[in-house]
């Protein structure tokens, strides 16, 4: 039922990108997690407590929301984990500590709406050493492309994350202030190269 709640109060907040609504007057209820405010937020990660575990289940029932009920989307982020979405969050919570935790979800999803995933796409096992991570087909297609507009990769856009791709995103690593050059696709790495 709680997750029917978040889903309910996702699409109050993407009216504009879907074909839901919240009530005739375009008000919603927000509940649980979204309600407290940035300060609590940091407070609560700084303790790690049980409640900062339960914001990470908060976003990511969020997300999931999004990516069900909006139109258009399978996913509505494109590479980004909780783990991300939670430093993002702290990031703008240190200077704006009044603000909700709902709003700040919502503005970055609006912020990277765009970049969503919009038809299903398989998922990839990336794995370099001792790193790995799932990532889908179409983010590496994007990050060919990305790669390729930088002037890193030169072969045709194929979306398999094969040698030419590790070694682009190796030699996008070196112009990085404080990157070590793996060729992983970690999330610094792709927030660096589709967000900044």
């Amino acid at each position: 039922m709680k997750r029917l709640q978040i889903f309910i109060i996702f699409l109050a907040s993407f009216a504009s990108l879907s074909a839901y609504t919240a009530d005739n007057g375009g008000k919603y209820a927000i509940r649980g997690a979204g309600l407290i405010d940035c300060q609590t937020f940091l407070k609560e990660q700084e303790k790690q407590s049980s409640a900062y575990l339960m914001i990470g289940g908060w976003i990511d029932g969020y997300i999931t929301g999004a990516s069900q009920y909006a139109s258009e989307t399978y996913d509505a982020t494109s590479f980004e984990s909780t783990e991300l979405f939670v430093e993002i969050v702290k990031n703008h919570c240190r200077k704006n500590s009044r603000d909700r935790l709902f709003s700040v979800v919502n503005s970055i999803i609006a912020q990277r709406w765009e970049s969503r995933i919009k038809k299903q796409t398989p998922l990839v096992g990336v794995k370099l050493g001792e790193n790995s991570v799932q990532i889908y087909r179409e983010t590496i297609v994007r990050m060919q492309e990305r790669l390729a507009e930088k002037g890193f990769f030169k072969l045709p856009v194929t979306g398999q994350f094969d040698a030419e791709t590790i070694s682009a995103l190796a030699s996008f690593q070196k112009t990085l202030k404080g990157y070590k050059d793996t060729g992983f696709p970690d999330q610094a790495t792709l927030w660096a190269l589709f967000v900044e």
